[in-house]
């Protein structure tokens, strides 16, 4: 049978990556991963596996890395590569670089089998939906999308052996779930609109799946894993509340782990027994976008459609019900000022934010905000993904009249919403020029808030950061 082996150069469990291992392995192909940085890391899996196709599942960023090792792939070993992901799905122009053969765009399970099976019978992949690739002649082709699937459940379960890598080196305690696939709402900051133009009359676009699935995967992963806390990783989790109220109580009952899940803060203002529905099930922690301060440009440019008063309520209830929650927060936003950066940092002290998290705006080509902010000046007209850092926490592409001050911000948002009588103190340190001691704080301060918002090993997650700080405070 065919083989594929993804690469990936972060320690962490991709569920789309294992999603498609568990496709492709129930119809008797064979799938692993490894994980490193260098060719050299790769080698020996490259040697031993001898995979038929190598695979990356990549966002926008680390697309260079993906780049780099597929054209070393390809000089040394001469083996097809795939790349799929965020980044082939919006930038199909990627299938041009050297190196790349082919992309899967949008959701990839049932392609990355037909091309697996196309290769188990010496056949020709190219009509493969979702494929983009050059033929021949130079030409670039973009094969249609196929529909999306109704029921997310025909899918098997993710392939949690296929992180066995990970296995060696850690303890991982917190796993990750999706109960849905999708997002309804149209944040401007956001692909979900982009996305769900692709797929424009290809079936419904969000997609909850079965309660009965949700809990037996839970319980496998129960079984099969030393799992301590499940992360409920959907867009948002708990769209729809006949659901989630009896998830939540079959869960608790049937499964009963700690378990950390992404909200809107509008849907737990607007429901008294939201907050307490999921204290009750065993919800440890919540995360939700506040995003900015001001009210104006969270909802006329964000186009959030979130007012403060939702914000100020949501956190009452979450507080009262005993959750605690970590905020999404985005800094050197188009329009932005000062004194708006300022009124952010105060909203989130005012609802005495647990874990506090700011990043500063990528403007990714594709989406409405990218558009907005070219139209309005804040970027050159010859803007290009390839302008983007690999990380959000480093530095603005935007032009912006106090740009100094709002990056250096970013460094010291958490530790200004956690110990507010440092705000004055930072308002006059932020004016200097940004360097790597204002870095290195924020990744002090960022790790610690990490391991208390997602319930992480502190010893473990250490590990973790030494081996990958780079992919969150240095350049290319």
């Amino acid at each position: 049978m065919a083989k594929l082996l993804f690469l990936q150069n972060m320690d962490y469990e991709f569920v789309g990556s294992m999603y498609i291992s568990s496709m492709v392995k129930k119809h008797g192909h064979e799938c692993d991963l490894e994980i490193g940085h260098q060719l050299k890391d790769f080698e020996e899996v490259i040697q031993k596996f001898n995979p038929d196709i190598i695979a990356f599942s990549i966002m926008s960023g680390s697309h260079n890395w993906g780049r780099k090792i597929a054209k070393e792939v390809k000089k040394k070993y001469n083996i097809t590569t795939l790349f799929g992901g965020a980044h082939p799905t919006f930038f199909p122009e990627f299938i041009k670089e050297e190196g790349v053969d082919y992309l899967i765009r949008g959701e990839g399970e049932e392609s990355v089998l037909d091309i697996l099976d196309a290769i188990d019978k010496n056949k020709c992949f190219k009509n493969t939906p979702n494929l983009s690739y050059i033929d021949n002649e130079g030409k670039t082709k973009h094969n249609s999308l196929r529909n999306l699937r109704k029921d997310m459940d025909e899918y098997p379960y993710p392939d949690r052996k296929l992180y066995h890598t990970l296995d060696k080196t850690q303890h991982r305690q917190v796993r990750n779930i999706i109960t849905s696939r999708g997002c309804p709402f149209h944040c401007s900051f956001c692909f979900e609109d982009a996305m769900r133009a692709l797929y424009k009359g290809k079936g419904k676009y969000v997609r909850i799946r079965d309660i009965d699935k949700v809990i037996e995967e839970c319980l496998q992963l129960k079984r099969d894993t030393p799992v301590e806390v499940i992360y409920f990783a959907d867009d948002v989790f708990g769209m729809n509340r006949s659901w989630l109220y009896e998830f939540l109580e079959r869960y608790k009952k049937e499964v009963n782990l700690p378990f950390i899940c992404l909200v809107r803060a509008d849907l737990v203002a607007a429901d008294r027994d939201y907050a307490f529905n999921l204290a009750k099930g065993g919800c440890q922690s919540v995360f939700f976008g506040v995003e900015s301060g001001n009210e104006d440009l969270r909802n006329q440019v964000l186009k959030k459609k979130l007012d403060d008063n939702e914000i100020i309520k949501a956190a009452e209830l979450l507080h009262e019900a005993g959750i605690t929650f970590r905020t999404y927060n985005i800094l050197g936003l188009p329009d932005e000022t000062l004194e708006d950066a300022y009124s952010t940092v105060e909203l989130n002290i005012k609802i005495k934010a647990d874990y506090p998290w700011c990043s500063i705006f990528s403007p990714f080509p594709g989406t409405e905000l990218a558009d907005y902010s070219l139209q309005k000046g804040y970027l050159s007209p010859t803007f290009s993904v390839e302008e983007l850092d690999k990380s959000f926490f480093l530095s603005s592409q935007l032009e912006l009249p106090h740009k100094r001050e709002l990056q250096n911000l970013q460094k010291f948002f958490q530790t200004a919403v956690l110990w507010p009588w440092t705000f004055p103190f930072i308002k006059r340190i932020i004016k200097l020029p940004p360097n790597f001691l204002f870095r290195a704080w924020f990744g002090i301060i960022y790790f610690l808030v990490y391991i208390r918002s997602e319930k992480r090993n502190f010893w473990e997650t250490f590990k973790f950061a030494i081996k990958n700080y780079k992919h969150v405070l240095v350049k290319e």
